[in-house]
């Protein structure tokens, strides 16, 4: 009896297993990179190994706590884990540049297609009066080689009047609705973009829509992250940043609230491993059935 009940558990072990492996996969479908800003020293790296190492400019802060377990608007973290990284304040230029051309997977989303960008943020009280702290960015200065980019728009030094601009570089910065910023604090700003429609959201919420098609990225195009490459100060990221994340694909609110979530919580193991750990479950299982027969 208590072998049938052992070799029970050991199956309903190896299924959760399995479980765990399938939305584990699913819940990555269409991650066009992560960069979970967990390193120490260095540079920056894409998690999903889709991109190069990015090469830093400017005073970076490795190694900075990262975002804590807590409620965050509809957002909730359970199981925090990893640093993040600081950069600025405004008045320098700190970021990553991401590869040496344009041919990556960021550049290569068409403007006529779909993406998801999101990130977390932690502002520290800007130094100029107005000022667009773009954690991911896309192009270059002045507009001229098109591309987009994210970041929180501070309408001024108090937090008051805040908000979530989508840029497309040469064409329009579009916001959202205004919102309060209390500095120092934890934030998740996201947006959805579809063929030019433009959706907010804050903290999980949405907030507002909006619409601007981007000009596709020429040769000269770079991704950037925490800045804008060869942008000027009031587009500099002033504080800290967790959990960038790139979808190629229009995300639900659901969805980003768990994207944003997982995008700072303690490491799984990736889901060939579990696959693997499953089957292996699975096969000593069986074995003890057959044995017992």
């Amino acid at each position: 009896m208590n072998a049938i009940r052992s070799g029970s558990i050991v199956t309903w072990l190896a299924i959760c297993l399995l479980f765990l492996a399938i939305t584990a996969k699913s819940s990555h479908a269409g991650l066009v990179g992560s960069w979970n800003q967990d390193e120490l020293s260095g540079g920056i790296i894409d998690s999903t190994a889709g991109h190069p190492v990015g090469l830093p400019t400017g005073p970076i802060a490795y190694g900075l706590p990262g975002v804590p377990n807590g409620t965050y608007g509809s957002i909730s973290v359970t199981n925090a884990g990893g640093t993040s990284i600081g950069y600025g304040p405004s008045t320098f230029d700190s970021y990553f540049t991401v590869g040496a051309d344009n041919n990556n997977p960021a550049l290569n989303i068409s403007n006529n297609g779909t993406l998801t960008i999101m990130g977390w943020v932690n502002p520290s009280a800007p130094v100029l009066a107005a000022s667009t702290y773009r954690f991911f960015s896309t192009g270059s200065a002045g507009g001229a080689d098109r591309g987009w980019g994210i970041g929180l728009r501070l309408n001024g030094t108090t937090g008051v009047g805040s908000a979530i601009r989508f840029t497309t570089y040469g064409i329009a910065d579009n916001d959202s609705s205004t919102f309060p910023v209390t500095f120092d604090e934890w934030i998740h700003i996201a947006a959805t973009y579809n063929n030019g429609a433009i959706n907010y959201y804050l903290n999980g919420n949405p907030l507002d829509s909006d619409f601007s098609v981007f000009g596709n990225e020429s040769a000269a195009g770079r991704l950037v992250i925490g800045g804008r490459f060869g942008g000027n100060d009031v587009d500099q990221m002033g504080g800290i940043v967790d959990g960038i994340q790139l979808y190629d694909h229009v995300l639900t609110p659901l969805e980003i609230q768990q994207a944003a979530a997982a995008s700072v919580t303690a490491v799984i193991p990736e889901p060939s491993t579990l696959v693997m750990a499953a089957a292996g479950i699975a096969a000593l299982a069986w074995r003890k059935r057959f044995l017992r027969r």
